[in-house]
């Protein structure tokens, strides 16, 4: 089963399941002994685990501009996704593609920026619940699928909502 794909239900006395607690193994009857866990060098979500992501695709144009992204990321405590087409190009590294090849992501709001919506990122993004596309192209096949849709300049449409979460953030 893949993450974030079913809603998070409350546990109660209407609950059909039984809540039963169990006692951990002893290391005796283990074929393995963990000896240490070592945290990621990242301090943001995976990918799979987060609850907003903002996704950048081409509509970039450089690796440098992936800051917006970042800086959009920051305010509103999202995780930065990325299209295979810039995974390819080099700009970001493969950990962070959403897609067929990438990973299968079901976040509550998944922001794509500058993604035309090629089929196979489309199939690593479609748990989503809300989906906001941003893109100048108004026949992007992202719109399809997209809950809000903006048509306009990233450039211009990314600062101006990165503004608008400071404010209310």
């Amino acid at each position: 089963m893949r993450a974030n794909q079913l809603p998070v239900g409350e546990v109660g006395a209407a609950s059909p399941v039984a809540l039963k607690e169990l006692p951990a193994p002893t290391t005796s009857g283990l074929g393995t002994l963990i000896k240490a866990v070592v945290k990621g060098a990242s301090e943001k979500l995976d990918l799979t685990e987060a609850n907003i992501i903002v996704a950048g695709g081409r509509g970039l144009k450089e690796a440098a501009n992936f800051k917006l992204l970042n800086d959009l990321a920051d305010v509103c405590g999202a995780t930065v996704g990325a299209s295979r087409a810039v995974v390819d190009a080099g700009w970001v590294p493969h950990t962070i593609q959403v897609g067929q090849t990438g990973k299968t992501v079901a976040p509550s709001l998944y922001i794509a920026v500058g993604i035309s919506g090629a089929i196979q990122h489309l199939a690593g993004m479609s748990g989503s619940k809300v989906i906001v596309a941003i893109n100048k192209d108004a026949n992007a096949p992202i719109f399809q699928k997209a809950t809000y849709g903006i048509v306009g300049d990233l450039f211009e449409v990314v600062p101006a909502i990165t503004q608008e979460f400071k404010a209310i953030l």
